[in-house]
């Protein structure tokens, strides 16, 4: 718990400088970027985190691969602090927490939706105005699809759910028939 929360804190002073500077979009994106660019190397994760690899060796490193993804000077300075505190090792969950706050700042939702084939871009589109209309917010629509819910879709925005699929309906009959 102690990790998340100074995973919180450092996300939340990001936010801070990247406001100031106009460029909290601009943060999300290379964040998201470094970290799968960290997750899709393993062996550059055990390097960062090993504790029996000296400082500087460590800062040469993660300054090389600076070097060659060329983000922000807020976001480079940013990482090299994590890896100096020794916090480089939490890096998802500061991504994780600045995600969030980004998307409040930013008015946006991330809105999960479940269909049984997929959408055609109008209809997409018409499902994005749908959630923007009701939440108010700019939309970031991730699309799924499951043939197991047969016909209809399944809404996710935050913690809400809307099953409006056929799986979902056919789901409340049974339970109505069986119940009543």
């Amino acid at each position: 718990m102690k990790g998340r929360a100074a995973a919180r804190r450092y996300a939340k002073a990001l936010m801070e400088l990247a406001k100031r500077d106009d460029q909290v979009a601009d943060i999300a994106e290379q964040l998201q970027q470094h970290l799968s660019l960290l997750r899709s190397n393993a062996n550059l994760q055990l390097l960062l985190n090993n504790p029996g690899i000296d400082a500087k060796v460590k800062a040469n490193l993660l300054t090389a691969v600076l070097d060659r993804t060329q983000p922000t000077p807020l976001l480079r300075n940013f990482l090299l602090l994590l890896l100096e505190k020794e916090r480089l090792n939490q890096f998802d969950v500061v991504c994780e927490h600045y995600e969030r706050l980004a998307n409040e700042e930013l008015q946006r939702v991330m809105a999960q939706v479940i269909t049984a084939i997929e959408l055609a871009a109008e209809q997409r589109e018409a499902v994005t105005q749908k959630i923007a209309d009701m939440t108010h917010k700019n939309v970031i629509l991730e699309t799924h699809v499951d043939p197991g819910i047969l016909g209809g879709l399944v809404v996710r925005v935050n913690n809400v759910v809307l099953d409006g699929s056929l799986r979902g309906q056919l789901t409340q009959l049974r339970k109505e028939l069986i119940g009543g």
